[in-house]
């Protein structure tokens, strides 16, 4: 048998043991948490994204269209409202969209056609409708039409901009193609004219190249920063194809990851110029299946955000 002597040996060899392997673990600990240290931390630009409902999800019921958007991590939606069709769905998307703490619709668009006088003024419904619900309002000016003119556009933006403050929504002066105003910078001059910190402009990549201004993407961003409250892009050729309108139209939206522009560079000028909105993925035209390009287009665009 183990006299007293000897027990109390073994065991303090046991707790000298014992505390041998605690400093240990605790010596490795800190050179693994140093190394953890000095690696590069990622960070994340923080623009909610979302999606137009285009694509193949017009054929979707709107509690099947959110899911999906939910599903492949968007954060939102923006909603074309031109057609008495459009108008009458918007209230069961602005419905399901509140259900959901984690989306949101993020704009409506509506287009004054200068010759639809049964149409144009819709824009008053959409406005009353999207009232203080923090969802913005973005105006295409149609077709230039012989008696339209800066005169009467400044005129009436004024109108829908005064309304639409009384009732808490944000006004997006929207340039695209064949239209009044076919790129930002043709759209700036009015917004700087009517001067107000609730009016802004929009920089649409496509609609962008499609106005011949793919190669300097960068010198159209930063010109427009001061007053851009949205953005939206897709994946596109860095110069339109213009050998018929379908042309035109897939060569400038496609599915992200697809064409030659470098929309990896187009959102690093957008950190550059500390753009704070929403991020659009623009989805016209696309016949891929949208469970399929969705979530793809989305994993993408989470890489380009990626900055050190």
């Amino acid at each position: 048998m183990m006299n007293s002597e000897q027990s109390n040996c073994t065991r303090m060899n046991q707790s000298q043991s014992l505390i041998k392997i605690g400093l240990l673990s605790l010596c490795f600990l800190l050179f693994v948490t140093a190394c953890v240290d000095q690696q590069p931390t990622k960070k994340t630009a923080i623009w909610p994204v979302s999606s137009y409902n285009f694509g193949g999800m017009q054929e979707m019921t709107v509690e099947e269209q959110i899911a999906l958007l939910r599903l492949s991590g968007y954060d939102g939606l923006i909603l074309r409202v031109a057609t008495p069709a459009n108008f009458q769905v918007l209230p069961d998307f602005l419905a399901e969209a509140d259900k959901y703490d984690d989306f949101k619709v993020h704009a409506a668009f509506v287009r004054y056609n200068f010759d639809d006088t049964a149409m144009r003024e819709r824009w008053v419904e959409v406005v009353d409708q999207i009232a203080n619900k923090e969802v913005q309002l973005w105006v295409i000016f149609g077709k230039k039409v012989d008696g339209y003119d800066e005169v009467f556009i400044e005129k009436k933006l004024r109108e829908i901009n005064s309304y639409s403050i009384e009732r808490g929504v944000e006004v997006i002066l929207y340039p695209h193609s064949s239209t009044y105003y076919e790129s930002v910078e043709e759209a700036l001059p009015m917004v700087d004219r009517i001067n107000s910190p609730n009016l802004q402009t929009a920089v649409h990549l496509y609609h962008e190249i499609r106005a011949g201004n793919g190669h300097r993407m960068h010198e159209v961003i930063r010109n427009a920063s001061g007053k851009l409250g949205a953005v939206t892009l897709a994946g596109a050729d860095s110069v339109a194809d213009y050998s018929s309108p379908l042309a035109r139209d897939t060569s400038t939206i496609k599915p992200l990851g697809r064409g030659t522009f470098d929309v990896k560079g187009f959102v690093e000028t957008l950190n550059q110029v500390e753009y704070q909105g929403v991020i659009g993925v623009m989805n016209f035209s696309i016949k891929e299946d949208p469970t399929i390009y969705l979530p793809r287009s989305k994993e993408i665009l989470d890489d380009y955000l990626q900055k050190e």
